[in-house]
């Protein structure tokens, strides 16, 4: 049978994940499906942990952490596999505490080797007109309600002071922070997202629905 130009071809009816596509591995003619495609440049799961994709990875938290007391940090959210490259990372972290005013300590870190990490958390906050690094889930009275960022520069270490950062002005409710960040990997390593209380006696968990999503750049 003589080739056809794709130009030539019926057009589908619509796009399905089901379609098939055309490819040649090694000299042998195969088939992809979309959802095939789909998946080698958006790697998707949901749970605690992930293998990292070649492209983009997303991770969604499916079940809400066990009760996290003190101030040891636990990895809460895992990508494995993040090889040499470039990357960025976003984590939206949902969060709850036990008591009111209970303050949580946040961080990331690969477990690799890295040349260049910078990262920062913000927290919506209580301020109206003026910075007060107390977190809250309550909606502003006022026009002036504020995100309130902090910038650490190593990896695993807290963002933002002790206890005055992202104290919690709300207990037993999902309340959220953003962690995002850059950073460049020469040893393959895992991407941890890391909660811990803000002091000893405290207690927090990360909640089902928290989502983490890893960009290779280059």
């Amino acid at each position: 049978m003589a080739d056809q130009k794709i130009s030539a071809l019926a057009a589908a009816s619509a796009a399905a994940v089901a379609n098939e596509l055309a490819i040649n591995e090694a000299g042998t003619s195969k088939k992809l499906t979309i959802q095939q495609v789909v998946d080698l440049i958006v790697k998707r799961a949901a749970g605690t942990t992930m293998v990292a994709g070649s492209y983009l990875s997303q991770l969604v938290l499916a079940a809400a952490s066990g009760s996290i007391t003190g101030t040891a940090f636990v990895t809460v959210m895992e990508m494995t596999g993040v090889g040499v490259g470039r990357y960025h990372f976003k984590c939206e972290l949902l969060y709850q505490t036990t008591a009111t005013t209970t303050g949580i300590n946040v961080t990331a870190t690969h477990t690799g080797t890295t040349t260049t990490w910078i990262m920062r958390a913000s927290v919506p906050t209580t301020g109206a007109s003026a910075a007060t690094k107390a977190a809250t889930n309550a909606a502003q009275a006022s026009a002036g309600g504020l995100w309130e960022t902090e910038v650490e520069l190593t990896k695993g270490a807290a963002i933002g002071t002790l206890s005055n950062f992202t104290v919690s002005v709300n207990a037993t409710t999902d309340q959220i922070v953003v962690i995002e960040g850059s950073f460049v990997v020469s040893v393959t390593g895992s991407l941890q997202i890391q909660l811990s209380a803000e002091l000893a006696a405290l207690v927090c968990t990360a909640r089902e629905g928290s989502f983490l999503e890893l960009k290779k750049l280059s």
